[in-house]
């Protein structure tokens, strides 16, 4: 009759529902062992932060540690010495026994000590090639900046400079500025021997005329196209075109001096025009029907107030 129960029983529904019930516990079972263990194992790898930092290293001496534990085999020195920038912080759970720390107590809000890999000692000697070629980098870019700040400053110096209008060192010349200084002088229009002297209380011979005349002016030996030159500053006041002296130039000079050119031809220079000494007003012209036999010549006369003078007196 238990037989027969059995077998009904394990051939029922409810025995399956019981295995798979038991099955799960099983399973559930097994995880929260394995669960347990897990957080076992991490609990043992936790760090109270509450309990301050214990370092080997402080209870050693600075000098003992560098001559039994050579620094390039210091992971952390020799990955904060070849950091080219030099800048990058480098962190460590050793406090140095030499170093005072600000804080006295434990660390307690979870941060790490940090310290520039610039001012590691045992950094600098594990790779000294490494720190003098970042010292020489930053002082050849330093002198890379420098140097393209002054071109900068002088290219703009030199801008500012090239913008600013001349200043016109020149005189400005108006024909009531003009003045005639007697002791400077007048310029030599052209370079050539006198012909005929001034004269005016004697009379001369005209080889041309075949007569005795007075000469106003001194009659300047030169050959056709010479250029003629101002004798001084001064201002254009008339041309005109003379049976004589062919085409006349007057320029007045000031207080009451003014000049007179004869035989010219390719003017430069026109009535109102205020020239300079030893411009060129034009060159020397065919000589007139009066002066076949002189030959090309300049008419030159000077003339105070309207009165002629000797133009050898002022010649310089």
């Amino acid at each position: 009759m238990k037989k027969h129960s059995l077998a009904e029983f394990f051939k029922s529904k409810s025995f399956y529902a019981l295995l798979c019930v038991g099955a799960l516990a099983i399973v559930a079972i097994t995880m929260v062992a394995l669960n347990q263990t897990s957080d076992k194992d991490q609990g043992n790898n936790l760090v109270d932060l509450n309990e301050p930092i214990v370092s080997d290293v402080a209870d050693k001496d600075n000098s003992n540690q560098t001559q039994n534990k050579p620094a390039v085999n210091n992971p952390a020195s020799s990955t904060a010495a070849n950091n080219k920038e030099g800048t990058s912080k480098t962190e460590v759970a050793q406090s140095n026994p030499n170093t005072k720390s600000d804080t006295t107590g434990p660390v307690t809000d979870g941060s790490v000590l940090e310290f520039d890999a610039e001012d590691d000692p045992e950094s600098v000697a594990a790779n000294p090639t490494d720190a003098q070629k970042d010292t020489k980098s930053d002082s050849t870019t330093k002198e890379t900046a420098n140097a393209a700040t002054t071109k900068d400053a002088a290219d703009a110096t030199k801008k500012t400079a090239s913008s600013e209008p001349k200043k016109e060192s020149e005189e400005v010349m108006t024909p009531d500025s003009l003045y005639f200084d007697t002791d400077d002088g007048l310029l030599w229009p052209v370079t050539g021997n006198i012909l005929m002297d001034y004269s005016v209380d004697r009379v001369v011979y005209y080889e041309t005329l075949e007569q005795f005349r007075v000469n106003p002016a001194v009659i300047i030996d030169a050959e056709i196209g010479t250029k003629v030159l101002s004798a001084a500053k001064g201002v254009i006041t008339k041309i005109t075109k003379e049976d004589e002296t062919g085409t006349t130039v007057t320029a007045s000079l000031g207080n009451g001096f003014s000049v007179v050119y004869g035989q010219l031809d390719g003017l430069k220079v026109k009535v109102g025009d205020m020239v300079k000494e030893g411009q060129e007003l034009g060159i020397v012209a065919k000589p007139t029907k009066y002066y076949t036999v002189e030959g090309s010549n300049l008419y030159f006369q000077v003339l105070k107030d309207d009165k002629t003078v000797n133009p050898m007196l002022y010649l310089k």
